[in-house]
């Protein structure tokens, strides 16, 4: 795995990880990160599969940047969505988002069909708000968790630093089915980020 040094303003990917985009797409969204001063630190993991999870989610703003920074990097992250929303005039947008429609009907449940998500594909990252709310949370939710254990991937957190511009590749993190007991863990490698909306930050992430 290569480490970013401080004068990079997205990685250079390596091979194990699904991407997406060109040299010159890469190379427009990197100039447009560049000028409103963000960049990402931390090494990316160079494996093929996982769980990737951002926080704090306080803000529109999150996703915002959160898109523009996987676009520089190239890196292709896949994201849920309602499959009522995955119908024309949206469908076009939905599939360059990379964005999976999600039957919430089905009698094979959310954990099943991700994990039918990951045995499809050689190389997949799934995206994840654990705290699934702009708005201030009591907990974080334990889907990203059940779905990683269930997958056998690991669980690479990213984390939204607003105070100093950052995007920061965290870590990654191997489940043990024991949601409780890693939770802890997980938030702690989160002590450092900075919310957009101190206001709105999660009941985990304030008690830190």
């Amino acid at each position: 795995m290569k480490e970013i040094r401080m004068t990079q303003i997205v990685p250079v990917l390596g091979e194990n990880i699904p991407q997406r985009g060109t040299v010159w797409s890469r190379q427009f969204w990197t100039n447009l990160v560049r000028l409103q001063g963000w960049k990402v630190l931390g090494e990316v993991p160079n494996i093929p599969k996982a769980v990737m999870i951002g926080a704090p989610h306080t803000s529109n703003q999150d996703g915002v940047i959160g898109l523009q920074m996987v676009l520089a990097m190239g890196l292709e992250i896949h994201l849920m969505a309602k499959n009522s929303l995955y119908r024309p005039p949206f469908r076009a947008a939905m599939d360059w988002l990379k964005m999976m429609p999600i039957d919430r009907t089905s009698s094979h449940g959310l954990v099943e069909q991700m994990c039918h998500a990951f045995d499809s594909h050689d190389k997949f990252w799934l995206g994840l708000a654990p705290e699934g709310t702009r708005d201030s949370s009591e907990t974080w939710k334990s889907g990203f968790y059940r779905i990683a254990y269930a997958a056998k991937v690991p669980i690479v957190m990213v984390g939204f630093d607003f105070k100093n511009k950052n995007v920061k590749f965290l870590g990654c993190f191997e489940a043990s089915g024991n949601f409780d007991a890693d939770l802890p863990k997980i938030l702690a490698f989160y002590k450092n980020t900075s919310p957009a909306n101190p206001e709105r930050l999660s009941k985990p992430l304030r008690m830190l």
